[in-house]
């Protein structure tokens, strides 16, 4: 069973492509990617949504990405550097986005 489920937003390239990369750097097989509506709704182009299934816990944000983080070993170090406040708030407010077709890298 995944731990978790990363819900994306399918019409957003830069999104599926990183969703992409997730799945195939998960060697563990902690997370499922899903192009499904989330239990938020509909995933805006550029965010995500993490649905911890074993705690029954909905993320988003820079808590959403240090919980993906922390279950892909390659990813794993940056995850915990997302615990420290200030970089968390740098994490947070320098996050590319996605406006109609175009994504920010």
């Amino acid at each position: 069973m995944t731990r978790l489920t990363l819900h994306y937003n399918p019409a957003c390239p830069d999104c599926a492509r990183q969703a992409r990369r997730t799945a195939r750097l998960d060697w563990l097989r902690q997370i499922e990617p899903s192009t499904e509506r989330s239990p938020l709704g509909e995933v805006p182009a550029g965010e995500i949504v993490v649905v911890d299934t074993r705690h029954r816990a909905v993320f988003t944000g820079v808590y959403a990405t240090r919980k993906v983080c922390l279950q892909v070993p390659l990813f794993f170090l940056y995850g915990l550097l997302l615990y420290v406040p200030f970089i968390r708030r740098a994490a947070a407010r320098g996050k590319p986005g996605c406006n109609g077709d175009a994504c920010e890298i």
